[in-house]
């Protein structure tokens, strides 16, 4: 029976020893656009030896391990490359791109961000980056990220705004799988609609982008890129989380094929979300959260033929949520008691893209096709109300070509098609303003067209130009239409220089355009006692983008290293101006164009930012950052710095894991400078507030233990205890002549605990 016993165990460690030395991983895709599709039958080899594999029909592989650690992957119309595997790691994603292209083979493994090696300067956030920290929606998965800046837009309805180049996230365009995605009404959720288990990666591109994606981008793109089921590797994912602040969310996603010749797959992805009871931590009387429940399902089917391929996802939201004083809750407590606030979405997204491969595989046409519903009801404590639809419907056709000798050349053109349907009302309560605008249309074709010369694989320069002809319908109060127009004109030049292996070279100058709304893109000013002052009449906002980068790549006994630095400039030819400063009970929103109130306009910004990710040994990742942004606008003849902006940001981010990923710590740190403040000197003693903040650190920290087929994490937030003091102004009174509840700066909630399990069936 011993014999047995010892016989049975040494086939067990026999079994692991043999688990763990098959390395495992699959083959990608990168598209024109960004989009990754699997790569079957590809090549995989281990250098100087007869031991290698195939990757089968979903772009996956297994190949045991050997001496060597230097591993081949290769496929005919593509370039081949080597990359280096450290014995303790056993999965790789391998990222393939033309042999015709620019672009090299990228390799991702462990990394948790990396530098795309298209024209445009471009982060990529993998899943490994997601899950280095909780990320529970798109606003809290920049926290490695310089580039960007996530903060609360005010001390009550929990929304959270981010900021590129120093100016506000709606210069920058938010893409789901180059589509447009968080637009107009949800510019104040919709961070919050994109749930962090789901999505595979992020792309985030500094200055204007390509012109196929439309006018919208002006300081930047990020694009998200959900789970697919032809490529994801998970048969069944489940996600829980907890945090201490009473949040707990769970999310699933399964995918299932469609057939047996695997041309039809299929996904689901479900996620819900609840703020389970009321938190006061700085003790104000205010909730530091909202209550909150979210509920989110979305179908995605993906098709796939020798000359078709397309993917079709439907997404359905529902977002309600209240805030305010604890005694508040809706319904219940009546308004002359208590300060709450209420909001309720409701959005319907259907998407729908197809492509289709004329001549070989360098011609071909693709469509995209997509329909926004969004139902926005909110209640504020004064009594005020706004109230929004929107309806939104967005085509895009598009030829691609490579020609000429050698295939330097590429020209992609199209036609675009942008119609926008909102319906606003807002009453203050006070009877002292009520704006009404019942059918607000935007209706905007275009055209474009964007030509490459690739020098393989030193050099790629691009040419893109856009006309879209913006054509504005109102009708008011009266049933009488009125009718504006403008044209677009969006050239954009983008240009990489391969100068060695490792450095290259990037630039870009461009021009965006984007209609702006007011209340839409500004709910939160309503949390305050100030009235709305709007001076002039609402205009399209113009600026000019340019900018210029370098990254360089070294080796470190842990892997490559990198150094990156670049510098982006924007100018604004047209800007609408939300002013705090004019008067301490005012907000003031006009057109900063032309001359006003005769000094001139200017408005512009400087962001400057280096980064240096360093590998020092196997398993260790150190990333060092500093960002420094200027951004001004003339305001009574001087140059005004922003408000509610650090120009200084510093992070630093480590992360280390043992052999076969057992155990990952990450540990992140940002610092922000002084920021100017709103001038609240006019104010009684009591509700004034400093005209610079403090600088202060963010220190949060995670760790995971990984087990087969599961594994869990804890981690926590703002470790040092960093919060705001006195967040809302007149708290005590929030029906008063001073309060506001828009000044924040800092965390308003000390440490945040949190748990989570995640469940992976592959």
């Amino acid at each position: 029976m011993r014999k047995i016993v010892l016989i049975a165990a040494l086939f067990a460690l026999l079994g692991l020893g043999y688990s763990q030395s098959t390395l495992t991983g699959k083959v990608l895709q990168i598209g024109e656009n960004g989009d990754t599709t699997m790569v079957s039958n590809a090549a995989v080899q281990w250098l100087h030896t007869s031991i290698g594999t195939h990757t089968g029909a979903d772009g996956k592989f297994n190949i045991p391990r050997t001496k060597t650690d230097t591993l081949v992957i290769s496929f005919p119309t593509f370039l081949p490359d080597t990359v280096v595997i450290p014995r303790g790691q056993n999965f790789i994603t391998v990222f393939l791109t033309t042999a015709h292209s620019l672009n090299e083979v990228s390799i991702v493994a462990n990394d948790g961000s990396y530098i795309s090696v298209q024209p445009i300067l471009t982060q990529i956030i993998s899943t490994e980056g997601l899950r280095r920290a909780a990320c529970c929606n798109l606003a809290e998965s920049f926290e490695s990220s310089i580039a960007i800046d996530a903060e609360f837009a005010d001390a009550v309805s929990g929304a959270r705004q981010i900021s590129m180049l120093g100016l506000a996230g709606k210069y920058s365009q938010i893409l789901l799988e180059n589509v447009p995605y968080v637009r107009m009404l949800s510019h104040q959720f919709g961070l919050g609609f994109v749930p962090g288990s789901w999505m595979e990666s992020i792309s985030l591109s500094k200055g204007t982008s390509s012109v196929v994606n439309g006018f919208e981008s002006i300081t930047g793109q990020i694009n998200i890129d959900y789970k697919k089921p032809e490529t994801n590797l998970e048969k069944f994912f489940m996600n829980f989380y907890a945090n201490s602040m009473g949040r707990g969310e769970l999310s699933m996603n399964t995918r299932f094929p469609v057939g047996k010749d695997d041309k039809v797959s299929s996904n689901f992805l479900i996620f819900l979300g609840d703020q389970f009871f009321k938190v006061d931590m700085n003790h104000d009387g205010f909730m530091d959260a909202p209550r909150s429940r979210q509920a989110q399902v979305m179908n995605r089917w993906d098709y796939k033929s020798p000359v078709v391929e397309g993917r079709t996802m439907v997404d359905f939201i529902w977002d309600n949520r209240f805030g305010g004083q604890m005694g508040f809750n809706p319904g219940i407590m009546p308004a002359v008691l208590t300060y709450g606030y209420t909001a309720d979405n409701k959005r319907v997204d259907v998407i729908t893209k197809n492509g289709f491969l004329l001549k070989g595989e360098h011609e071909s046409i693709g469509t995209i096709v997509s329909f926004t519903g969004h139902w926005l009801d909110s209640w504020y404590g004064n009594g005020a109300v706004y109230n929004g639809d929107q309806y939104s419907v967005y085509a895009n056709v598009l030829y691609s070509n490579k020609f000429g000798a050698g295939e330097h050349h590429k020209l992609t053109a199209g036609a675009s098609f942008q119609y926008d349907c909102l319906n606003e009302l807002y009453h203050d309560g006070l009877d002292m303003l009520y704006y009404y605008r019942p059918h607000h249309h935007d209706l905007i074709p275009g055209v474009f067209a964007e030509y490459a010369y690739i020098l393989d694989p030193k050099l790629v320069v691009t040419a893109g130009m856009r006309l879209d002809y913006n054509r504005v319908r109102d009708r008011h109060e009266s049933y009488i239409w009125i009718h504006d127009s403008e044209l677009f004109w969006t050239p954009r030049v983008h240009a990489k220089w391969q100068v060695t292996k490792d450095l290259s070279l990037r630039a870009s100058v461009g021009k965006g355009y984007r209609n702006a709304h007011f209340f839409a893109e500004n709910q939160s000013l309503l949390l305050s006692s100030r009235t709305l002052c709007f001076d002039g009449v609402e205009r399209p906002e113009e600026a000019w983008n340019a900018g210029a980068s370098a990254v360089w790549q070294f080796d470190m006994p842990g892997g490559k290293a990198s150094l990156a630095v670049d510098y982006f400039y924007t100018y604004f030819v047209q800007q609408m101006i939300v002013d705090l400063d004019m008067n301490v009970h005012e907000v003031h929103y006009y057109a900063l164009n032309g001359d006003v109130n005769g000094y001139g306009n200017r408005s512009r910004s400087h962001s400057a930012q280096i980064e240096l990710t360093l590998k020092p040994f196997k398993r260790f990742e150190i990333l060092l950052a500093y960002r420094y942004n200027d951004v001004r606008y003339m305001r009574k003849g001087v140059m005004k710095q922003k408000d509610m902006m650090s120009p200084h940001k510093a992070l630093v981010n480590l992360n280390y894991s043992t052999p076969y990923d057992k155990w990952k710590f990450n540990l992140n740190c940002q610092v922000f400078g002084p920021m100017p403040l709103p001038n609240t000197q006019s104010n009684p003693e009591p509700y004034r507030r400093p005209d610079v903040s403090k600088p202060y650190c963010i220190l949060n920290a995670q760790i995971t233990k990984k087990f087969r087929r599961w594994e869990i994490y804890v981690g926590g937030e703002n470790l040092l205890n960093v919060k705001q003091k006195d967040p809302i102004v007149q708290a005590e009174n929030p029906f008063g002549e001073y309060f506001d509840a828009t000044m924040v700066y800092m965390p308003i909630s000390g440490i945040m605990g949190y748990v989570g399990v995640r469940v992976i069936l592959k």
